[in-house]
């Protein structure tokens, strides 16, 4: 009877994960909204942040064919990942576009590395410079997550986590599909010049992760 009600809680609590044309962008949809994790480099210069709706109360619009949302996008500080630990004058205001087949992200300004080839986000649509993410996929997820130090990945067979060869960094983000006891099965697009977008899939220790996002109840104060 336990086992029966942990399930269900732990389904009720699972989002769906949004899988794009573009190996840098990842959106995610669960109760408190929609969040999402960007992250490109040519190996020089990178452009990453993260973001999130603000809070129910801001609500969204119709614009043509796309729901417009208040977003805000932030990006963590190197020596914690948690929310309340970030760099502030990384919070920039912005705006998502939302359709069925694509999104469109809109920010006030650029973030630190961004409005270059590796991410512009200064458009809005109908404008064709707008840069045009299409939804290749829904999946069922648990959350996003970051990598907080350098992790070993790992199979599981026989009943048994088994190392392998591979490792995910600092700073990747991935996206977590399961979990078994103390791991964690997660999905990682490497945004590198070289990965080409490969997608890796692997059990990490649960412990490495980090959810960087507000709690739902922080969402509006953004403190």
């Amino acid at each position: 009877m336990t086992l029966v009600a942990l399930s269900f809680v732990k389904s009720v609590l699972a989002g769906q994960a949004i899988l794009f044309d573009s190996p840098y962008l990842v959106g995610y949809r669960d109760a408190a909204g929609l969040s999402g994790f960007y992250s490109a480099t040519d190996g020089q210069t990178s452009c990453t942040f993260l973001f999130f709706e603000p809070g129910q109360e801001a609500g969204s619009a119709k614009r043509a064919d796309y729901s417009v949302k208040k977003i805000t996008t932030f990006v963590p500080s190197d020596r914690s990942f948690a929310f309340s630990d970030r760099n502030k004058a990384f919070d920039i205001d912005g705006r998502l576009y939302a359709s069925e087949e694509e999104w469109v992200i809109r920010t006030s300004k650029p973030q630190a590395g961004c409005g270059n080839a590796e991410g512009v986000f200064e458009f809005d649509p109908p404008d064709i410079r707008a840069e045009r993410y299409a939804i290749l996929k829904r999946i069922p997820a648990l959350g996003i997550r970051m990598v907080g130090e350098k992790t070993p990945c790992y199979d599981f067979r026989g009943g048994n986590f088994l190392r392998r060869k591979g490792f995910l960094l600092k700073w990747d983000g991935v996206v977590v599909l399961r979990a078994r006891g103390t791991f964690s099965y997660v999905r990682y697009s490497d945004p590198r010049p070289n990965g080409d977008g490969r997608v890796t899939t692997g059990w990490v220790h649960s412990a490495d992760l980090v959810d960087p996002f507000p709690r739902p109840t922080e969402r509006s104060g953004k403190n």
